[in-house]
């Protein structure tokens, strides 16, 4: 008797260590969804990449070169490689083109531009995708203001005027970004004679907190957003562009999909890696993860399974952050770019949101070698002339 017994114990160890692997793996993987696309974490200016200046060749004129060195910790890091990017040296800026690499890791660029000092060797640099930090920095005048909502929370703004006040941009950036992550859009719109308005929201720094310490996905910012377009339209905007990058491109569509009678003044979208969907980015974004134990793939299974924990243990309804599949949603010109490299929001993603209801028709951009909000950056010429040229779309669809 006590052998037949065995099968039975065999088997229920195996449903243990089954449950187990899915209770446990499932718990896991949703605090690293937590910590990677929830949790609310307001921009930090020191975490920018780190180095040295090494030598400098410049003409008077600022042509020429720059060799910098990385900070060990930085060192095998070739995600700006490729990419057009800004040295932030103390108070000075210098913008410079793809790097050139040398056996000791050091990076020979094209200097493209300069604002304020001339770098010299020794100098200690952060690096920015942003490029630049301030709109002043990106060439364009602007104003600090504060845009308020009906229930009383003020949220700093840069206002960068445009030529006239008919026409205006509101561009949303993404989590853990800053406003600045926006000027590289504001340009081309600035130079077409648009009013520019780069918002923020909750949980930015100088904004009010998230109640719960949690993102939303365009679920509850779209009211910030919302009365930004509304401050434009009291100042004379007939025709108003959205932008949004990443989780600002949620934002942005949550508006679309939640702001009432102000989505009649929208006359086109500009979308850079939008998170259309968190359940796709979750399912898209777990293919470049591996189990912990084995370095093997995460099975589909378990990821469906960490979404329910998700669900459950952030009161997530991936329902009402999914803008993929509806036909109604954006019925203005759109233009969305999208990076083959994107890891954040990797390319299936918004492949899927540009073939749904949602994005048909609209003019999709995809940029080789780009990764997460960098198309301006590998193609910056490419970047704005697409926007210039939409723009002219936006026009003749009035």
């Amino acid at each position: 008797m006590r052998r037949r017994r065995w099968p039975w114990v065999v088997l229920f160890l195996g449903i243990a260590l089954l449950a187990l692997f899915y209770v446990g793996g499932a718990w896991y993987f949703s605090g690293l969804v937590y910590a990677d696309a929830l949790k609310a974490v307001p921009y930090d200016p020191t975490s920018l990449q780190r180095g040295t200046v090494q030598e400098v060749d410049l003409t008077r004129r600022g042509r020429g070169t720059v060799t910098i060195l990385p900070a060990q910790a930085d060192l095998e890091d070739r995600s700006y490689d490729d990419a057009v990017v800004g040295l932030v040296i103390g108070e000075s800026l210098v913008v410079v083109g793809p790097a050139t690499r040398t056996a000791d890791g050091s990076q020979q660029r094209e200097v493209r531009a300069i604002v304020g000092d001339r770098p010299e060797p020794g100098d200690s640099y952060g690096l920015t995708r942003d490029v630049w930090l301030t709109p002043e920095q990106a060439g364009m005048e602007y104003q600090d203001i504060t845009i308020t909502t009906p229930e009383g929370d003020d949220f700093p703004t840069w206002f960068i005027p445009g030529r006239g006040n008919t026409r205006w941009a509101v561009l949303t950036h993404g989590k853990g970004a800053a406003r600045s992550e926006m000027l590289r859009m504001a340009r081309p719109l600035h130079d077409a004679g648009y009013n520019v308005l780069v918002i923020t929201y909750r949980g930015d720094v100088g904004a009010p907190p998230y109640a719960d310490g949690m993102v939303t996905f365009g679920r509850v910012e779209w009211r910030e957003l919302e009365t930004a377009v509304e401050y434009a339209r009291n100042r004379g905007a007939t025709r108003v562009i959205l932008g949004g990058a990443s989780h600002g491109g949620a934002v942005t569509l949550g508006f679309l999909d939640r702001g009432g009678g102000l989505v009649g003044e929208v006359d086109g979208l500009i979308l850079d890696a939008p998170a259309s969907s968190l359940g796709d980015v979750i399912d898209e974004a777990a293919e470049f993860r591996t189990l912990p134990v084995g370095d093997l793939p995460i099975p589909e299974s378990l990821e469906e399974a960490a979404k329910l924990m998700v669900a459950v243990r952030y009161e997530v309804d991936f329902s009402e952050v999914d803008y993929t599949g509806k036909p109604d949603l954006v019925d203005v010109p759109l233009l969305v770019f999208q990076g083959t490299e994107d890891r954040t929001v990797p390319q299936p993603v918004n492949d899927r949101f540009m073939t749904s209801g949602s994005g048909q028709g609209g003019r999709y951009v995809i940029v080789r070698g780009a990764g997460h909000v960098m198309a301006w950056n590998v193609d910056p010429e490419g970047y704005e002339a697409r926007i210039t040229d939409f723009l002219d779309t936006v026009r003749q669809a009035q």
